[in-house]
Order: structure tokens, then sequence, then C-alpha cells
């Protein structure tokens, strides 16, 4: 496993000239600040590293998947270990540059929506007093909720608006995590709020985890991170519902995702009940998911017959008329597969209550052809 996808990996400065030459790089503007972003993986370079003012932001790595969870722990770990809790949300890293909080996509883009919430997700004051002790830390954060302007939530775990949850600290420039312990005690210091620590665990008594996994999963929680104290392979093992509620969320889009969507979260939610003592739930699970594969698809049959397209539906909330207009440019910057449409803006007294639809364009094709008797090889 390559470095690319086990660490933070921050370019040199020269580094991005290089890809904005081969244009795997871009040259952005934001609040009067100029910054460069990798668009894409670059000789070594992951997408999303991002230099704002000669500050290199690292990229934030993938983290691997176990599908089996004990053996996948004797694998990773041969000391103690920590759990905590995965938020299923989108990923945010935020920094200050001069006087201004920048949070960016994983991709590297400033985040419109990130930026006009922030102030209702943390407290700024105690994010400032730590980036004036701290000025080179890198906050990596996930927003969830039913907020969420990036993907669908059906749980009510984080509430009909969103919540941040910081998990790791970076530096800028450096290629490593703070240690966990570290990494917590200065968030407490600053009442950063952080995701759940589930706690400390060992490969040779796993009955522990496996208790904490199956609450979460009675919570409708996403999963686990699996972390060494200091550096070293992270891992995440997600609980066996989660599985079940993407395949809901995501039915109707069977002609626009790839199989592999669907087939791998059926391989994990069947290893996972199964390791986790649950085989008694199969059978109800497994008239779920036939339900919900067939449910999800003819709904979309039913709105491509009615003359509209496959999409979805958000609702969130923003603090500034301008941050709305922002959000739907950047929701659509690009896409050659997605069309972003406004449905209403509604002033609540406090927020901007901002409706739009994701129009997903392959699917909304492909079933107009097949239902127009469209010949198909297969």
């Amino acid at each position: 496993m390559t470095r690319i996808k086990r660490y933070p990996v921050a370019p040199q400065p020269e580094q991005f000239q290089a890809a904005l030459a081969a244009r795997a790089a871009e040259r952005r503007s934001e609040d009067g600040y100029v910054f460069y972003r990798l668009r894409t993986d670059f000789h070594g370079m992951p997408r999303g590293a991002v230099m704002m003012e000669g500050h290199v932001v690292p990229a934030y790595p993938s983290v691997a998947r176990v599908f089996a969870l004990a053996a996948g722990v004797r694998q990773a770990f041969r000391e103690p270990f920590y759990a905590e809790e995965k938020i299923d949300g989108y990923n945010v890293r935020i920094f200050r540059v001069g006087e201004a909080l920048v949070p960016v996509t994983r991709s590297g883009v400033v985040c419109p929506f990130t930026r006009d919430r922030l102030p209702d997700l943390l407290d700024t004051q105690a994010l400032n007093s730590l980036f004036d002790a701290h000025p080179d830390l890198v906050l990596c954060a996930e927003v969830a909720g039913k907020g969420n302007p990036y993907m669908p939530t059906l749980i009510d775990r984080w509430g009909e608006d969103v919540q941040l949850f910081c998990f790791d600290l970076m530096r800028f420039g450096e290629q490593r995590f703070l240690p966990v312990a570290e990494r917590r005690t200065v968030l407490e210091r600053y009442d950063i709020p952080q995701t759940p620590l589930l706690g400390r665990y060992s490969r040779d008594d796993l009955t522990p985890l496996g208790e904490a996994l199956l609450r979460l999963d009675s919570e409708g929680a996403e999963g686990a991170v699996l972390k060494p104290p200091a550096d070293g392979l992270r891992v995440k093992y997600v609980t066996p519902s989660i599985n079940l509620t993407d395949i809901v969320s995501d039915a109707a889009l069977e002609l626009e995702l790839p199989g592999e969507f669907f087939t791998h979260r059926i391989v994990r939610m069947v290893m996972a009940l199964r390791e986790l003592g649950q085989r008694a739930r199969l059978d109800g699970l497994a008239g779920e998911l036939g339900e919900a594969l067939i449910q999800g698809f003819n709904q979309a049959l039913d709105d491509v017959e009615h003359g509209e397209r496959v999409g979805r539906t958000f609702r969130v909330r923003l603090r500034h008329a301008s941050s709305c207009d922002a959000l739907l440019a950047h929701l659509g910057y690009r896409s050659s597969t997605i069309d972003v449409v406004e449905q209403s803006r509604r002033w609540d007294g406090s927020h901007y209550e901002l409706t739009f639809r994701k129009i997903f364009r392959k699917s909304s094709d492909r079933l107009r052809t097949l239902l127009g008797g469209g010949p198909v090889f297969d």
C-alpha cells in the first residue's frame, strides 16, 4: 500500500507549478486569496492537496476498509488501538490564512456551505484561539445531518440540520496526523466538537468493540474508524444496517451507479451480520433489500413516465443569500452528469431555507430510451 493511500501527502510548492503546467492543477481565487489545488493525482501527489498563500494543506488520504473485523484488526494492529465513530457526512478541512477561516472539500475546492454555516457549527472565537496558538494546524472534520447539501441522509442521528465533528488534525506541509490522544486533548481544550470515542481496544479481545458496533448499528450510525495511537495504518468498518440504508437511498439510481456500489454493500452487510452474531436478521433484511431495490427503481420509472427526470430533492439552511447562489454554482461546477435546479428560497427569520433538486442526466436519458423502446445490445 503506497504512502498516498495511508498518510497525508503535502507536495512541495514547486510541484504545484509543475502540476499546473500539466493541467493537473488549477489556479483559483477566493476572498482575495489566490490558491492552487490538484485536480487529479499527479506524480505521487494526490488530488485535493491545496496551496494558499504559500501554505500547503495536505490532501486527506483514503482509509482502508476491512470486511472481516477480527481478521482485519489482526493484520492492521499489533498494539492497542483506538476506535472512533465513523460519521456519515462530507469531509472538509478547515484552516486559517490571514484572518480568513477557509474550509475546503476533499477535492480541494472552497466549500461555500461550510464557510457560510461555520458560526453555527462551532464557536469561531474558540477556533480562532486555537489557530492563534497553533497557526499551522488543519482541522479534518465531517459535517453530517439531514441538511447536508452533498448527499441524502435518511437517518435522524444528527437532526434535521447539520453538525460538525473533527476527527483528525494535520499541520501545513507535514505528512502525518497528530497522535490521537494529543489531538483529543487539543480539541477539548478549545471546545471543538469531535467524533465520539468508542474506546481503546486490544486485538486479543474484540468482544467490547463488537458490542460497541452493535450499539452503533441499533442507533443508525455508520460504523467505526480504527486508529493506531500515532502513525500507522487506519481501517474502517461499517455497521450492517448502514449498507441497507445506502441501498434504500440510492436504489433509484441503479442505472447511474456502478453495480459494485450495490454488490459491495450486500457483501459487507452479510459478512458483518455473521461476524457480529446477527445471523437471525438475515431473512428479514433480505426482504427489505429486495423491496428497496425494486421500489426505488419503480419510483424512477414513475418519474420518467410522468415527464419528470430522475433526481433528488435537498433542503438546506444558509445564513446569506449570496451563499445560496455560491452553493448552487458550486454543486453544478463542471459537472457533466448532474443538473442543479433551485426550487425555492425562503427566509425563516435567521436563515434562508434553500430547496433544490439534483437531476441525474444519465439515468433520466437511459430510462427515456428504454421506455421508448430503444434497442440495447448487451
